[in-house]
Order: C-alpha cells, then sequence, then structure tokens
C-alpha cells in the first residue's frame, strides 16, 4: 500500500512538474506607446524558464486602415493565444499581419496560435524563414525542457512570406521601412522603422535594461547597425527584451558592445586566452554597465568566449 501511495504522489509530482501553462496564466497588458501603436511587454528578465513560463520577449501592435500587424508572437502556441487575447483587450480589426523579427523560438513559435485570425501575411527574412523550418521542432524542446513542460508540446508555423532585402511598404497606409541587420543579433534580423510615428520595432537587435544574448551574434555587424538604428533618431523603441525607450537606449546598448568589444581585443592582443581575461573584464563591465543591464551577471561570460572567438576570427581576416 505504501509503495502505491509513493508511486501515486511521484506520478502526481511529475505531472504537476510537466504541465502546459494556459492563456490566464499569462498577465498580458497592451500598452499604447503611439499613435495607433502598442506593446506588450513581458517583465521577464531572462531566457524562458519556469517562473516566467516561458514568456520572455515583447510584441508590438500597430494598427492600419486595413487591421493590425502583429511583430513577434511569443514562445509557444498558448503564448500567442494568450497574446490575441491582450490584443482583443484594445482592437477587434482583424489581424492582417504577422512579423517575425528573427529565428530564435522566443519570438516566433506563437504563430500557430494566429493562424485561426487568418492573416493575409506571415513575414519574416528568407534566412530567419530557413532557420525556423530547419530548427523548429528543437526549439519547442528546448524550452519544454527549460520552462518545466510550461510552454508545452506543438507543431511550429513557420512565416511564410519571404523578405529578402531592405525595402519601403505600405501597411494599410502605415509606411515602413523593412532594415536588414546584416545578421547583427543572429542570421536574417529584420527592423521594422515606422517613420510617420518615429516608432522603431527592433526584435533582439535591442535589448533596454537586459543584457544582450550574444551566442547568434556577429557584434562587430551590430555595433555597426545600433549606430545606423540611432541615426533613424526614433522616439519609441519597442525592444526585443525589456521595456519601451527611446533613442538613448540604442547609444547605451553600443556602448555596451562596444566596449566588451575592445576589451576582448586589447586582452587578445596581449596573448591571454577567454578565461585569463574574463575576471578584469567581468569587473570593468559591471562596474561601467550594471546599473543599466541588472541581468549582466548571467551574459558576461558567455559573451567574453562568444566574442573572444569573433575578435579571434577578426584578426585573420
Amino acid at each position: 500500500m505504501l509503495r502505491k501511495i509513493v508511486l501515486l504522489a511521484v506520478l502526481l509530482a511529475s505531472s504537476q512538474i510537466h504541465a502546459a501553462a494556459g492563456v490566464d496564466d499569462y498577465a498580458m497588458k497592451a500598452q499604447k506607446v503611439a499613435d495607433g501603436v502598442w506593446a506588450i511587454i513581458s517583465p521577464a528578465i531572462s531566457f524562458p524558464d519556469p517562473s516566467n513560463k516561458g514568456w520572455n520577449s515583447n510584441t508590438a501592435i500597430v494598427e492600419t486602415s486595413e487591421g493590425l500587424l502583429v511583430f513577434d508572437t511569443g514562445s509557444s502556441e498558448t503564448i500567442g493565444k494568450a497574446l490575441i487575447k491582450a490584443i482583443r483587450a484594445v482592437s477587434d480589426r482583424p489581424i492582417k499581419w504577422v512579423i517575425n523579427s528573427h529565428s530564435h523560438g522566443d519570438h516566433w513559435l506563437g504563430n500557430g496560435a494566429f493562424v485561426a485570425e487568418k492573416p493575409a501575411e506571415m513575414i519574416a527574412s528568407d534566412v530567419a524563414i530557413g532557420e525556423m523550418k530547419k530548427g523548429g521542432a528543437d526549439w519547442v524542446d528546448r524550452f519544454h525542457s527549460m520552462t518545466d513542460g510550461a510552454t508545452g508540446r506543438f507543431t511550429p508555423v513557420a512565416a511564410k512570406q519571404a523578405v529578402t532585402k531592405r525595402m519601403s511598404r505600405s501597411f494599410g497606409g502605415v509606411e515602413v521601412e523593412i532594415l536588414f541587420s546584416g545578421n547583427s543579433h543572429s542570421p536574417g534580423d529584420i527592423v521594422f522603422w515606422l517613420p510617420q510615428k518615429s516608432v522603431l520595432l527592433t526584435g533582439d537587435t535591442m535589448y533596454i535594461e537586459r543584457a544582450p544574448a550574444t551566442f547568434d551574434s556577429n557584434a562587430r555587424q551590430w555595433i555597426a547597425f545600433l549606430d545606423e538604428m540611432a541615426a533613424l533618431k526614433p522616439k519609441v523603441v519597442i525592444p526585443g527584451h525589456g521595456p519601451v525607450a527611446g533613442v538613448a537606449s540604442i547609444t547605451r546598448l553600443h556602448d555596451y558592445l562596444n566596449t566588451l568589444w575592445e576589451l576582448i581585443a586589447a586582452g587578445f592582443a596581449e596573448g591571454k586566452a577567454d578565461f585569463e581575461m574574463a575576471p578584469a573584464i567581468k569587473e570593468q563591465m559591471k562596474e561601467k554597465f550594471e546599473k543599466d543591464f541588472p541581468n549582466i551577471d548571467d551574459r558576461l561570460g558567455q559573451s567574453i568566449s562568444q566574442l573572444y572567438l569573433q575578435v579571434e576570427a577578426a584578426d585573420f581576416e
């Protein structure tokens, strides 16, 4: 009897650990940040985990004369459904376009929820679409593990309409400049610049009050692209992670990445390995940037190793 009770307790505990979250488990709210533009901001400061139930990235909504444009859809189908519920609290207009800024799973695995809305187009760069098709199932498995099952199991739906180069386009009367980052944060990143509204939808080319993830980056190109975005002088920046801010936030991330690159390059020139230079770099970076990037401890060690390889490669160019 005791053995049966213990076994039942283990099974119950296991089912709780791996229970998928429901729509109402996500406290989402769309905040108006400009005329006809809303942002749904995740409070999470790091990767998908059990505490945030996988919801760690931001979504933007743009109202047009023909319907809504949704920029990024979250880490799971359930999160996508929660986003739709939050969107419906501010607008009953049809969702006409779904945009994926890049191929990391926390920005597009919610696409499946939006299929029911019958969007006219589901758009990403051609490079990102290729990465989605290749790695979608792995992202689902990864987040399921990272969140103790909160994000659930589902078949990922990749974007279908590909953009291949920088272009201007009108979405229901709203003019958009589609910018290519040059693979700065990850292969195929795109950014939407809305000049009439002075709003920049950046995906993960911008982190605000969050230290950036650099595992898929081209840091030198990212630094250059941040200069390009700052030159637009946006009044509103909606980042992939962190709160809405202004153009000064672009300058601060540029300073962070540029300083990190220069410190690693200096250590490399002295013949140091990444682990040898890491303690001093961490101390210097934290002293200068910890206030602006409070989770810097979670990211610096990996970023030093990742950028070290890029600095080393640049030495052979």
